[in-house]
């Protein structure tokens, strides 16, 4: 194809969903982070929370990652994911934390050290996330009508929820990393098969996630970073997201 062809130059349209789906997760962290710092010290079952997980335990901030595997996350245009749950988070361990490590050290087996943290960098990021939109549900609408969201979430909700952004995470950095060693590494292949496993078994689960969370960040950080077929729908139908923010 010659490079004067316009589809030479253009990435492809997920490419472009992605980043504007990147920007809106950015967006709303400036929009939200006073009201994000305000639930740190509110008691569990607050903020339409579940009593297991006190706010400050879902704004936790994610363990660091050795600087190699920050490196990996930054070439592959997710420095925003990592930096900003360590810039934001408070003390403790995220109720997320188990979640978000299972996925972690299934995908990355027998992978390099580099590839290994940079992929927990990422999960426990993912964590972070999930966490930091449930703090401000109260203040959010229902992801298609737009309605105040008035019942809790559950702890088992979000552990799904951050169980599938991680994997979506999970998927861009390995998906990077092959695109530059092509199959010159087994290990890095394997891992990227296991993920797109993991997006099989999945798949099904979002939909009805999507409805359990209700409240259009959470709705929209899942469907927008969970590998599924239905990715940036919410832009496209003119719903939730689309009319706000």
């Amino acid at each position: 194809m010659s490079l004067d062809h316009p589809a030479a130059l253009s990435p492809p349209i997920s490419d472009n969903w992605e980043t504007l789906a990147d920007g809106l997760l950015i967006q709303r962290l400036a929009l939200h982070r006073a009201d994000m710092q305000a639930a740190l010290p509110l008691a569990p079952g607050e903020c339409l929370l579940p009593d297991e997980a006190a706010p400050a335990s879902l704004l936790a901030r994610p363990v660091p990652a050795p600087a190699a595997g920050l490196a990996l996350v930054e070439a592959a245009g997710l420095a925003y994911w990592t930096a900003l749950p360590q810039q934001d988070g408070g003390d403790g361990v995220s109720a997320l934390a188990p979640a978000v490590r299972e996925v972690a050290a299934q995908l990355t087996a027998g992978c390099a050290d580099q590839i290994t943290d940079a992929v927990s960098a990422v999960c426990g990021a993912a964590a972070w996330w999930t966490g930091a939109f449930a703090a401000i549900r109260y203040d959010g609408g229902h992801h298609r009508t737009l309605a105040d969201v008035t019942t809790p979430v559950s702890l088992a909700a979000l552990e799904r929820t951050a169980h599938l952004v991680a994997l979506g995470a999970a998927t861009r950095v390995l998906r990077w990393v092959l695109q530059q060693t092509g199959d010159a590494d087994e290990r890095v292949r394997t891992a990227f098969c296991r993920t797109i496993a993991e997006t099989v078994v999945a798949e099904s689960d979002v939909e009805p996630l999507v409805e359990e969370l209700g409240e259009l960040r959470l709705a929209d950080l899942l469907v927008n970073t969970a590998p599924w077929r239905g990715r940036h729908t919410a832009y496209r139908s003119g719903l939730g997201s689309g009319q706000v923010e």
